[in-house]
């Protein structure tokens, strides 16, 4: 089975090869690391002389690739989501920018964009989903990250290659290894032994949640530290009631929350709530039996959303709060009305930078998960640490292509050597600047000279976000490490450390140390594999059955006793067979 065989070639690789000590997790920012001095050009090198020039072509190989860059430019096309933290400089865009011309100068890879959208309300995935319906022929590439369901839609649509064989042949050792370490990491995307998307890479544990609290009213209010739910609530009720922030006027929240879409979200997350009582919503979780079962129908569920309804009820979260995306709900946090909010620990890099724009004076910490009433905890888990997927499509004319891109980032971009010429960020005035002295900053407000070009200085411009892979490569044993490193005082050494050190609020490096505090509480999902064939057909009305009844619960709609009915229609309309399915694959799976 090929599946078998890539694996044994990842698993071989990673003993092989010793891994770097660790020093590098979306944090939907990016590492700091690459450079502005373009590499010298192939051609330009081999033009000094004409025995230079026989050897390059002697070394060209059947793609056009000479060892380091496509002889000739190739131009593979893709799509683009745009997140709210790309930022450019003037006259630059997603199509034009620094980093897309330094891939074209130093590897021939100059990428295309059929289109680029703002992913605000999910346009991406519809834009993606209005194509697959169509039947409209896809790119050379798409990354994507986001749900599994059009992960699966896009493969299922039969445009995409296996990509086994091109893994092998052109991964480079970098990634290898990373892939490597968790053996589910392709799981999800395997069909028949059929490997049919490329994982994007993230950092371990950076999707682990803390609480966020507004540490400047927690201060005025005369609040402690809540070790319990129970003492949470009596936060939220202070922010309510006693005007934290000063204004004679009503109008605080407990809690920022946004889920009108899904309960398991990457800010303003709620699901937290349900580890309180033993359970996570939305996906898989192993019971005391060793079967897993589906979260949003265990009865700790019931207990979570009967405690919602109560907040709703006083005012702990907004009346919109099953109205809104997570984009929403951050947002009461951000704009002031809320004080507190539960997501990831790099929160103080974005979106945290607007919340002490829009309010003078605002302060913010991290704080330990607090414990339920039961003395149960549980938070959504980032395992495997995968943040997104590549496809490439079988009519693609240079498929190696992605690897070389990737392999790219890996070599230069994840943990830079000292020295190197991506130490210091991806191109200066762009990322970081150089003092006289030599000393990086980052400061693009405070050193307006050294940064020219900015159209907005409230936020650093970092072009690797621009990059096909996201936020180029990613190792993920290194941030957590690192993190952890700083927080307990150790000095920073490598370049990727100092430009951690240099870029990461003291927040944020707290945040992570509770994160590693608390990484038991982790509640993994237990299913990683592909859609099961009752799931493709009853998937939408399963998920339909279970949100209309949470929001009619917590609305006040329907009695907390709707959710057992819900749960026997969940059974009845085909949940049942999926949870039949799900464990038949997980059986299988744990044989491999």
């Amino acid at each position: 089975m090929q599946f078998k065989r890539i694996s044994s070639v990842l698993l071989a690789s990673a003993m092989a090869f010793s891994l770097a000590a660790c020093s590098g997790n979306n944090n939907e920012s990016g590492s700091a690391n690459a450079t502005n001095e373009p590499a010298q050009s192939t051609d330009n090198a081999a033009g000094s002389n004409s025995s230079n020039a026989a050897n390059a072509s002697s070394n060209v190989d059947e793609t056009g690739w000479d060892g380091s860059k496509y002889v000739e430019p190739i131009t593979p096309t893709t799509e683009k989501a745009i997140g709210n933290n790309y930022y450019y400089k003037t006259g630059e865009s997603m199509e034009n920018n620094v980093l897309n011309t330094y891939m074209k100068d130093n590897l021939g890879i100059d990428v295309k964009y059929d289109w680029v959208v703002t992913d605000t309300n999910q346009a991406y995935q519809t834009k993606i989903r209005l194509m697959l319906s169509s039947g409209e022929k896809m790119p050379d590439v798409i990354t994507y990250r986001g749900d599994m369901e059009t992960v699966n839609m896009l493969i299922d649509s039969g445009q995409f290659m296996d990509v086994n064989d091109l893994f092998d042949k052109y991964a480079g050792e970098g990634y290898k290894k990373a892939v490597a370490l968790n053996p589910a990491t392709l799981l999800p995307v395997t069909r028949d032994g059929k490997v049919m998307a490329l994982p994007v890479l993230d950092y371990a544990y950076n999707d682990d949640m803390v609480l966020w609290l507004r540490q400047d009213w927690m201060d005025k209010l005369g609040l402690q530290a809540p070790k319990t739910l129970a003492d949470l609530e009596a936060i939220m009720d202070a922010f309510v009631n006693k005007d934290p922030d000063g204004n004679g006027k009503k109008d605080t929240l407990g809690m920022a929350a946004g889920f009108k879409n899904t309960y398991l979200n990457w800010i303003a997350d709620i699901s937290w709530l349900f580890g309180e009582y033993g359970t996570m919503p939305e996906q898989w979780n192993m019971g005391a039996d060793g079967s897993l079962s589906y979260g949003s129908i265990d009865p700790g569920a019931k207990q979570a959303l009967a405690t919602l309804k109560t907040w709703m009820d006083k005012g702990y979260i907004s009346k919109d709060a099953g109205l809104v995306d997570e984009t929403g709900g951050y947002e009461q946090f951000t704009k002031g009305q809320a004080g507190a909010i539960v997501g990831r620990n790099w929160l103080p890099d974005w979106p945290f930078g607007d919340l002490l724009n829009n309010v003078p004076g605002a302060k913010y910490k991290a704080y330990a998960i607090p414990t339920g009433p039961d003395g149960k905890i549980g938070t959504q888990s980032g395992n495997p640490s995968v943040n997104g997927w590549m496809l490439i499509n079988k009519d693609s004319k240079h498929p190696e292509a992605l690897l070389r891109y990737y392999n790219f980032f890996y070599d230069n971009w994840a943990n830079p050597a000292k020295g190197s010429k991506f130490e210091n960020g991806f191109a200066e005035g762009y990322d970081y600047a150089l003092l006289e002295d030599g000393t990086v900053v980052k400061d693009p407000a405070k050193y307006p000279d050294l940064f020219p070009g900015y159209g907005d200085r409230t936020h650093l411009v970092e072009p690797i976000y621009y990059s096909l892979t996201y936020e180029g490569a990613r190792d993920p044993a290194l941030y957590a490490d690192t993190m952890l490193k700083l927080a307990n005082g150790g000095a920073a050494e490598t370049p990727y450390e100092i430009a951690t050190k240099a870029a990461r609020k003291p927040e944020n490096i707290e945040a992570m140390k509770i994160v590693m505090d608390q990484k038991d509480i982790r509640m993994k999902n237990y299913f990683q594999g592909p859609l099961t064939e009752t799931m493709k057909n009853k998937n939408e009305l399963l998920k339909k059955l279970v949100l209309q009844t949470y929001s009619k619960v917590i609305y006040g709609q329907s009695s907390v006793d709707e959710f057992d009915k819900m749960v026997e229609n969940w059974k009845k309309s085909g949940g049942d067979q999926v949870t039949k399915e799900v464990n038949d694959w997980y059986q299988s799976a744990s044989k491999k």
